[in-house]
C-alpha cells in the first residue's frame, strides 16, 4: 500500500545534498563502541510465518561483531550508516522507489524490520513506513545530536542504526519511520513465504 504524503519540507542543509548522491555530513561518522566483549545473549524477535505475517516471539542470539568485522562485511557506505550512525543522501537510496510487495530486512543481520504494506511516499527522499514489521524487532533511542531531539531507530538484534521515527506520518499510526536504503535489504513476498515454509 502506497500513500502519497507531500507536506514534508526538507531543511535547507539537506536540500544542498540533493545536488549529489555522495555521503552527506548530516551525521557524524563515529563508529559505535566495539562490542566483541559483550556477553552473548538473546533478544525476543518475530520472524515471518508461512503467510508472510509476523510469527510468534522467538529468542534469537544477538549478532555481535567487532567494528573491523562489520566493516569487512558491510562495505564502506553501509558501515558508515549502520555502524557509524551516518545518513545517506536523500533521493539517492536504491529502495526509495521500490513498489514490490515484500519485507525489508536489516542489511547487517537479516532481521525482518518493515513490510511493504506499511510503506508510503513521504516526499522526504528516504524510504518511509508507518509501522515496523514487529515492534519487538526495533529499538528506539533518544537522539539529541545536531542540536535537536529525535528518536533513533536501531535493529534489535545487531544494534545497527536504521534511521529515525517522527510523529508526522499517515494513519493509522501517525508515525513516519524514516530509513536509509543502505541499511536494508529487500525480499519479495513469495521469497519470504517460501523461506518461512521451508524453515518449519
Amino acid at each position: 500500500m502506497l500513500v502519497r504524503l507531500t507536506r514534508h519540507l526538507l531543511p535547507s542543509f539537506l536540500l544542498l545534498s540533493l545536488l549529489s548522491c555522495k555521503p552527506t555530513s548530516i551525521a557524524t561518522a563515529t563508529p559505535m563502541p566495539d562490542t566483541t566483549s559483550s556477553a552473548k545473549n538473546t533478544v525476543p524477535v518475530r520472524f515471518p510465518g508461512p503467510d508472510g505475517l509476523p510469527g510468534p516471539i522467538t529468542e534469537s542470539p544477538r549478532v555481535v561483531k567487532s567494528n573491523a568485522a562489520w566493516e569487512q562485511q558491510l562495505g564502506p557506505e553501509a558501515y558508515r550508516v549502520l555502524r557509524a550512525q551516518g545518513t545517506e543522501a536523500p533521493f539517492c537510496g536504491n529502495l526509495l522507489d521500490n513498489h514490490k510487495e515484500g519485507i525489508y530486512f536489516c542489511a547487517g543481520c537479516g532481521l525482518p524490520l518493515f513490510s511493504s504494506h506499511a510503506m508510503f511516499q513521504s516526499g522526504t527522499g528516504w524510504p518511509s513506513f508507518f509501522q515496523p514489521f514487529a515492534k519487538e524487532n526495533i529499538v528506539e533511542l533518544r537522539d539529541t545530536s545536531l542540536g535537536m531531539t529525535r528518536t533513533e531507530i536501531l535493529c534489535a538484534r545487531c544494534g545497527g542504526h536504521l534511521g529515525h521515527v517522527f510523529d508526522d506520518g499517515p494513519t493509522p499510526t501517525g508515525l513516519r519511520y524514516c530509513l536509509n536504503s543502505v541499511a536494508l535489504t529487500f525480499k519479495d513476498e513469495s521469497e519470504v513465504k517460501k523461506e518461512a515454509a521451508s524453515a518449519k
